[in-house]
């Protein structure tokens, strides 16, 4: 096996019956919460300084968590435009949908004013969760910090169901993925 690092991401590659076969790793999958896991718990406020648990929010079913770098991110205002287009499916299936950015609480509500979130953006200032997480993505000292584009669903008994963990940032699952990956 041969490891190597290309443009920031780690490549493996395996000699496979005299064939080279290469598999991106992720620079965090050694650290972030992984499949199977105790997903950690968290209390984090939405726009509206409203507190949501994780743990109290599993007591009414799975909930999905779309950890996203900020709304300066075309990647992330994409994703979160077709989440909102889709929230509906989320509610008919029983699961709570959330995401989790690391800007301030004001930045987040214009955001979802202007592009009509239906769900909680919650507030991670701090990046205690994104750290916890092990989604912390650090860049030079000139920039700020944000997390890998990741998503998540817990199920009910605090495991974690499925991961996409986004080593770029257009690399997210689409809406339909999310949806079919349910429990």
């Amino acid at each position: 096996m041969i490891v190597r690092c290309l443009d920031g991401v780690a490549k493996k590659s395996l000699l496979k019956e005299d064939r080279i076969m290469t598999i991106n790793i992720h620079p965090n999958e050694e650290i972030a919460v992984a499949v199977g896991t105790k997903a950690p718990d968290f209390t984090l406020q939405d726009i509206d300084h409203k507190s949501y648990q994780l743990s109290d929010a599993l007591q009414s079913g799975p909930v999905v968590l779309v950890f996203y770098r900020g709304d300066w991110c075309a990647w992330c205002q994409l994703q979160t435009a077709k989440l909102a287009q889709s929230y509906d499916k989320f509610v008919d299936a029983g699961v709570s949908l959330w995401a989790i950015s690391p800007q301030q609480q004001r930045i987040n509500k214009q955001f979802g004013e202007k592009r009509q979130i239906p769900y909680p953006i919650l507030a991670d200032e701090d990046l205690s969760v994104i750290k916890d997480w092990g989604l912390l993505h650090e860049l030079n000292p000139d920039q700020e910090n944000i997390p890998y584009p990741t998503t998540y669903i817990i199920n009910e008994d605090g495991s974690v169901h499925w991961r996409h963990l986004g080593s770029l940032p257009e690399d997210r699952p689409t809406t339909e993925e999310i949806l079919n990956a349910l429990p």
